[in-house]
């Protein structure tokens, strides 16, 4: 495993410097971290968004360390914390934002409070632990300079907050569920499997029932975002392996009016 990249992802936006100025602490401490940007265009303050990018990612970043950093509680009692996975050390707040990224590892093994303050970088403020307290730490461990052992108490898992993906309710007609995503181009992630679609005998190319709030129709389920469809809709398994709501060149949320959260259910 190599310990000298850092991914890292947040909602700061990239107008007022918080990004580069974060990466700037990392580099200070050692200028050969390798710093990779997930993403900074996170919703502020939105841990649930947040924590499904992070389970998205992990399966595809480099092992090493990962900085997650969504955090409205920030100065409040929440804790900032390292967790050890299989994959490597998550670093952030314990808010939930970390536990589905933890999940697809393999889970956490072992957790410690950021505490050690000769890597907490002294402020009159408390609003920025971003570049206070995480960075420090996870550039400290990612050069070797600090053992993750060396952080702070250890922290009881049963403890870490979690956020969980709603589980789907199915009946022999009947799937109901929620749009977990709406991606930058309006697709409509929701978190329906292929298999609880395959579950109601519907296959590639046949007609599913959509209703989404006041709206009912029809469409098909389909190979690719090129396919033929039913209505102004079609449905297909995305690259993450959920069943998505797309429209071929264009933005399926705005037509369908519906957002993160909005209840969604397929039907024979």
């Amino acid at each position: 495993m190599s310990k000298k990249i850092i991914s890292f992802a947040s909602d700061f936006g990239l107008s007022d410097g918080s990004v580069g100025v974060v990466k700037g602490v990392i580099n200070r401490i050692d200028e050969k971290i390798v710093i990779n940007d997930i993403s900074h265009g996170i919703p502020p303050q939105d841990i649930r968004y947040g924590s499904l990018l992070l389970m998205r990612a992990i399966q595809y970043i480099p092992q090493g360390v990962l900085l997650g950093v969504v955090d409205p509680g920030v100065g409040t009692e929440r804790k900032p914390i390292g967790i050890e996975t299989e994959w490597g050390v998550m670093i952030g707040p314990d808010n939930g934002l970390l536990n589905l990224a933890c999940a697809t590892v393999g889970g956490a093994q072992r957790a410690f409070l950021l505490e050690n303050t000769d890597w907490i970088i002294p402020a009159e403020g408390n609003t920025f632990h971003a570049r206070d307290i995480f960075s420090p730490f996870a550039a400290g461990y990612a050069s070797g300079q600090l053992a993750l052992e060396e952080f702070g108490p250890e922290v009881d898992l049963g403890d870490l907050k979690q956020y969980l993906i709603p589980l789907t309710e199915v009946t022999e007609k009947v799937i109901k569920g929620e749009i977990l995503w709406v991606d930058h181009y309006g697709n409509c992630q929701t978190n329906i499997s292929p298999e609880e679609l395959s579950g109601l005998n519907l296959s590639i190319g046949d007609v599913v029932n959509v209703t989404i709030g006041n709206r009912v129709f029809k469409t098909t389920w389909c190979k690719s975002y090129q396919s033929e469809y039913l209505d102004n809709v079609g449905l297909l398994t995305d690259s993450w392996g959920m069943i998505s709501l797309f429209r071929t060149n264009g933005n399926a949320a705005e037509i369908l009016e519906c957002e993160d959260s909005s209840k969604v259910s397929f039907s024979i």
